[in-house]
């Protein structure tokens, strides 16, 4: 099978004299398994929470909901070192995103090396702990 899932995005902005609408659109993609959504509704801490994916094989499409009503919320990698931001979830937002298939892979700058998997999807709370809905799913 093929086209299980259809994902629609669409931005409007309209602010002083800037009116922006891009063209709604939407695509098709393969949902590989049955699986998912997991790991579903997760208590993320302002010192940092990992992302547990491990009941899918191979996360791919994912919602993210901020449940918070008031703290924004970061997502990005953690490298178990370091937490490198990407981005921001603010208070009752929701945002798609098509998870890299090499999400846990860690690459050297040497030809063909990589570092052991342990890279994975952190999101880190601003100044409290929030719930943050986790849809993942296999694609």
């Amino acid at each position: 099978m093929a086209n299980e899932a259809t994902i629609q995005a669409s931005l409007q902005i309209r602010k002083d004299n800037l009116k922006y609408s891009s063209q709604p659109t939407n695509f098709k993609a393969d949902v590989a398994t049955g699986k998912g959504p997991s790991p579903g509704a997760i208590a993320v801490s302002t010192d940092g929470t990992d992302v547990d994916f491990s009941e899918l094989t191979t996360p791919a499409l994912c919602r993210l909901q901020n449940l918070d009503t008031t703290n924004f919320v970061e997502y990005g990698i953690w490298d178990g070192v370091s937490f490198l931001p990407l981005g921001e979830i603010l208070s009752g937002e929701s945002y798609i995103l098509r998870l890299s298939r090499n999400l846990t892979e860690e690459f050297g700058t040497g030809t063909g090396t990589t570092g052991a998997a342990a890279n994975t999807l952190r999101l880190k709370a601003d100044t409290a702990a929030c719930n943050v809905l986790v849809d993942g799913f296999d694609a």
